[in-house]
């Protein structure tokens, strides 16, 4: 599936963003309908920005639609985030990886310092809006590190969904999001793209079962009472 051709249009990002920005805050809860002309009003603008919003939040996974229902926001499932994760492990090592590649060339990408700095300086203040938005945004920097144009369009929408389960997972350490980042950080500045792509991959994976635990509790405490993956219903 592609993404509607209205996406150049200032207007349909902006209500693009805002719509995704109110589902990751949860203003938009799960399983909720996003009526076009509800959506319009309240943010507005005409009801084509909005269905053509709608449609590329489909493609990203934060809408579903229905003959009956119509637009509603995505539930997360165990499956959803597993698929999710299983992407993330095989990705971003790649891209962190590449990261410590470019810059052991020389190729030194500002935005990454810049992002780790952030991560630090929102840790320390303990501001939790500010620790989501600087820990996506290291993610999405170590993408824009790597120099790789398909891979930063791959990575584009799991950036994105990623971000929304950041959002469900408020009550993991801030310390030990941004030990782990500053880990990532100063083996990608070294160029040790061995050393960069393991540290992210157990980062990533030390974010499967609190994620996991956040949308689907029951499934949760069966993976982890059986050591392994839940057993199928």
């Amino acid at each position: 599936m592609t993404r509607t051709s209205g996406e150049s249009a200032p207007l349909t990002q902006a209500t693009e963003a805002a719509i995704r920005e109110g589902i990751i805050a949860g203003r938009y809860a799960p399983g909720a309908r996003l009526r076009e002309r509800e959506l319009s009003e309240e943010l507005g603008v005409s009801r084509l920005p909005v269905r053509e919003a709608l449609r590329n939040l489909r493609h990203d996974g934060f809408v579903t639609t229905s003959a009956h229902r119509g637009a509603t926001v995505r539930t997360m499932s165990a499956e959803g985030v597993a698929e999710l994760f299983d992407l993330r492990i095989r990705l971003e090592p790649f891209a962190a990886e590449e990261a410590a590649r470019q810059h052991a060339q020389g190729r030194v990408h500002d935005g990454l310092a810049a992002a780790a700095h952030a991560t630090a300086e929102a840790t320390e203040r303990g501001s939790v809006e500010r620790i989501l938005l600087a820990n996506a945004d290291f993610h999405a920097q170590v993408v824009e590190a790597a120099r790789h144009e398909l891979l930063a369009e791959l990575m584009a929408p799991v950036l994105s969904r990623s971000r929304w389960l950041f959002a469900m997972t408020t009550f993991r350490d801030p310390r030990q999001e941004f030990q782990a980042h500053n880990g990532i950080y100063h083996a990608i500045r070294d160029g040790d793209a061995r050393l960069a792509g393991m540290t992210m991959a157990a980062h990533i994976e030390a974010g499967r079962r609190p994620s996991l635990r956040a949308v689907a509790p029951d499934t949760a405490e069966a993976t982890e009472a059986g050591g392994g993956e839940a057993p199928p219903p």
